[in-house]
């Protein structure tokens, strides 16, 4: 990927019960406004990506699913949580990624370290990232292989 935008987020809210693996009712009308919100302000995306489903959680699914819906671009969820360096790696040496808008949501443990394979420098990003934000874009502009990053606040 020599060229284009990332857009990286945590997935929306999730219930009180660390047992329940999906977004509670304030993640699910996260994840609706998130569907308009992204193409208003960012343009269509050409490719999403959400951490790959576990018994302990669908979240990034979910919150990726209103957009994936209203946009008709099916989300990728073949890399698992801890495999961010390996998508990553997709992204920087498949062509196909060249020029497009990608939107990636993940489990907020590991978006440090996405970043960091996504080539953002130290400061750009929260490390660690907080546990009660799930409101905040990583947006990362590549030019020439090199990572710009610009933290972009949902405005809801």
């Amino acid at each position: 990927m020599d060229s284009g935008r990332i857009l990286l987020m945590r997935h929306a809210e999730k219930p009180a019960d660390p047992t329940d693996p999906n977004l509670s009712p304030a993640g699910k009308q996260r994840a609706a406004q998130l569907a308009n919100y992204i193409p208003s302000v960012f343009g269509k995306p050409d490719f999403l990506f959400a951490s790959a489903i576990s018994k302990r959680s669908r979240r990034p699914l979910e919150t990726l699913e209103p957009l994936s819906t209203a946009i008709g671009v099916a989300i990728d969820t073949d890399f698992a949580d801890q495999d961010y360096s390996a998508l990553a790696h997709e992204l920087w040496s498949n062509a196909k990624y060249n020029g497009k808008l990608i939107v990636i949501c993940w489990h907020h443990g590991n978006i440090p370290s996405l970043a960091d394979a996504l080539r953002a420098k130290a400061g750009d990003y929260p490390d660690p990232w907080n546990p009660l934000v799930f409101n905040l874009i990583l947006q990362f502009d590549i030019a020439q292989g090199a990572s710009t990053v610009t933290q972009v606040t949902e405005p809801f």
